[in-house]
């Protein structure tokens, strides 16, 4: 049998225990923000009707921020597209729209095609039910896209932030050139990015 004195200290012990892994285990976020916006790669299949469809919006919201680029939506440009950013389950910055299925769709098809790389097919399935290779032909689906509202300790001075996928033949240089930002800063929100390989997401801060 174990002495009080030393059940005492196990019992101590454990909840510091506890304690600790508590709060390590705290939630990666506790706030969203309203607004952000993603970088969406038009096909020769988009229209903003399409799009605005797929992100569960007004046509006219979609031309909002893209007045001073491209007067009406074209095919292989990229346009911005708005959408809330929020704190999904205490654990990441997010947005998830609802996309209604159609015969053929599979995840890859609704990430590539539907939402642009904005998000990936393994990430999608995580959020649904359905098997991979068994899509209904109706219904819908949950399709999360990442997004981020900033970070104030780098910069006050940016209200906005551009989901934004990367391409082939992408670089540093090219993106900041686009953007018309330094390539330190856009290099500050994004540490550990490797810009030139063609696939994954950053994040670009936007004035707004």
């Amino acid at each position: 049998m174990l002495e009080p004195n030393l059940v005492f200290r196990l019992v101590a012990f454990m909840s510091l225990i506890s304690s600790c892994f508590t709060s390590i285990v705290q939630s990666a976020c506790n706030r969203g923000c309203d607004l952000a916006l993603g970088s969406y790669y038009t096909g020769p299949s988009n229209d903003v009707f399409s799009i605005a469809e797929y992100i569960n919006t007004d046509a006219s919201k979609i031309l909002k921020y893209n007045q001073d680029t491209i007067p009406n939506v074209q095919s292989f440009v990229r346009i911005n597209v708005p959408f809330s950013c929020d704190c999904i389950d205490g654990e990441f910055l997010g947005h998830v729209f609802n996309y209604d299925l159609t015969s053929g769709d599979t995840y890859e098809t609704i990430a590539q095609q539907s939402y642009s790389n904005l998000t990936t097919a393994d990430w999608i399935q995580r959020f649904n039910t359905y098997d991979s290779d068994r899509l209904p032909d109706t219904g819908n689906v949950n399709v999360t896209v990442n997004c981020s509202c900033g970070n104030r300790k780098i910069s006050k001075d940016y209200g906005l932030f551009l989901t934004y996928p990367l391409w082939p033949e992408e670089t540093l240089d090219s993106i900041s050139s686009a953007a018309n930002l330094s390539s330190e800063l856009i290099r500050s929100y994004n540490p550990d990015a490797t810009f030139s390989q063609g696939s994954g997401l950053i994040y670009i801060p936007w004035r707004g």
